[in-house]
């Protein structure tokens, strides 16, 4: 089974409506630990790290606790982007096309 990180959109844009009665930091925590338990209970995380994808910190720290989880994790990178360092040390492995990643993740099942 593949879980879409993005399909908590709905409590993304909690953040920003103001009639909504639930503290931001609640919000943000509740996505926090979802996001945790997923990567939890997955054998394979998938990072989408092109520059052309956004990833910022929370794609940072996902990864890292991945790591830290002993998790599988496959890179989908640009040749032409300077990975921090910190993504070089932790992937399991690393791809430019979109086709070899999904090959690698079939391999892990």
């Amino acid at each position: 089974m593949a879980l879409d990180p993005t399909r908590r959109v709905s409590f993304h844009d909690e953040l920003y409506l103001e009639e909504t009665h639930t503290p931001v930091q609640s919000i943000c925590r509740r996505i926090f630990k979802m996001d945790m338990q997923d990567i939890a209970n997955s054998t394979v995380v998938f990072a989408d790290v092109r520059r052309i994808s956004g990833r910022g910190t929370g794609t940072a720290m996902e990864l890292m606790f991945a790591h830290m989880k002993n998790k599988v994790i496959i890179l989908w990178a640009n040749p032409k982007d300077n990975i921090h360092p910190f993504y070089e040390s932790i992937y399991t492995e690393k791809y430019f096309d979109i086709d070899s990643c999904i090959d690698a993740i079939s391999n892990y099942y």
